[in-house]
């Protein structure tokens, strides 16, 4: 119920954008006192394996690779149900650069009948790359190497990335 007693409408917003580019701290305007729970990959990694999120991409590196990648997808898909069915709108602050990554979570979604309201995130090569040095001073698991700054920023920038197909009216563009 909002403030004057009416039920919350139900929301699910998707952040899109490479490694740096703000998407967790805009995800922080999402404030769970009113509802809202932060999904994200990052925060799954650093819980299954901790002790900081690089661990995750080492496990992916040996037999453990694609066990590892579908408990970390599963457990997300799971979650965002949970959440929707107990009434929670979802924010998520992944990069959503590839549709194929999270197909499972947009079906969840629109069995529930909500749609996703999309923010992007674009970045210059070069301020990607400062804000990631500025990452790696705070907090040195949180840099990302250059390469995959690289494919992301590729990714994302590329003429027939996925989100370029979306509609105006889910998409907002976020100034960094």
């Amino acid at each position: 119920m909002d403030d004057e007693g009416y039920p919350r409408r139900q929301r699910v917003v998707g952040l899109i954008g490479c490694p740096g580019a703000g998407k967790t701290t805009y995800a922080r305007r999402y404030d769970p006192l009113q509802g809202w729970v932060h999904l994200t990959l990052d925060d799954l990694r650093q819980t299954f394996w901790p002790p900081d999120r690089q661990v995750y991409w080492q496990v992916r590196r040996t037999d453990w690779d694609e066990r590892a990648r579908r408990l970390l997808h599963g457990v997300k898909v799971a979650a965002l149900d949970a959440a929707l069915a107990a009434g929670f709108s979802v924010v998520m602050a992944d990069t959503h650069l590839t549709r194929e990554v999270f197909e499972a979570e947009l079906q969840v979604i629109e069995r529930y009948g909500l749609t996703v309201e999309w923010k992007v995130f674009d970045l210059s090569w070069e301020m990607l790359l400062a804000r990631n040095e500025e990452r790696g001073r705070i907090d040195p698991s949180h840099r990302q190497p250059k390469t995959v700054l690289r494919l992301a920023y590729d990714a994302f920038h590329a003429p027939d990335a996925w989100w370029r197909a979306l509609s105006h009216a889910q998409v907002e563009f976020v100034e960094p």
